[in-house]
């Protein structure tokens, strides 16, 4: 398990706001790491925006072989990984979110409006979470809050990853009135 911080130059570079405390904080817990040099640093770049506004942290969670196909063995990895994840949103009592390319596609409006809700609510902490290659266990989806999705098509975990920091940066900028998102 790893978990990420920012080098000074970024933390310099998007100085972090005052009320980041009050804020609802951010989990996002990911199977494997960003290997893709490109794609860390695309991260990293959403990340420091994002911890403008809220508390965000990710941690990476070592990604399980698959030894082979058959179905007793994918059943018992995807198992492992549930036991891997639902150990750190229990200790958390967190709302749990799973992007899956069969969960339920948001606008960036929609969000920015299941963002603000949590917190107007009083949800101290949301977690995202980017499962394995098999995807999420029955009983991890049922733990869940929502499975969300960023469309039909399948993307790999490290472009989901930098996705879905976009899109919470993108909501927490919307819910600023920040100018990033433009729309129409």
């Amino acid at each position: 398990m790893r978990h990420r911080t920012l080098g000074q130059a970024t933390k310099d570079k998007w100085r972090l706001c005052a009320n980041t405390s009050e804020a609802m904080r951010l989990t996002v817990i990911a199977f494997g790491k960003l290997r893709i040099s490109g794609m860390r640093h695309v991260a990293d770049h959403y990340l420091a925006g994002l911890r403008r506004w809220t508390s965000l942290e990710e941690i990476e969670l070592k990604a399980l072989a698959v030894p082979d196909k058959s179905a007793e063995t994918r059943r018992m990895v995807q198992e492992r990984e549930a036991e891997l994840l639902l150990e750190h949103v229990e200790k958390r009592k967190a709302r749990l979110f799973l992007l899956s390319e069969d969960g339920r596609a948001m606008t960036s409006r929609q969000w920015a409006a299941m963002l603000q809700d949590m917190e107007h609510s009083g949800v101290n902490e949301a977690v995202f979470a980017i499962g394995g290659s098999l995807g999420f266990s029955d009983r991890v989806r049922k733990r869940s809050h929502a499975v969300l999705s960023f469309g039909p098509q399948t993307l790999p975990h490290e472009m989901a990853r930098v996705v879905l920091f976009e899109q919470l940066f993108r909501a927490w900028s919307i819910i600023k009135n920040h100018p990033y998102h433009n729309e129409g």
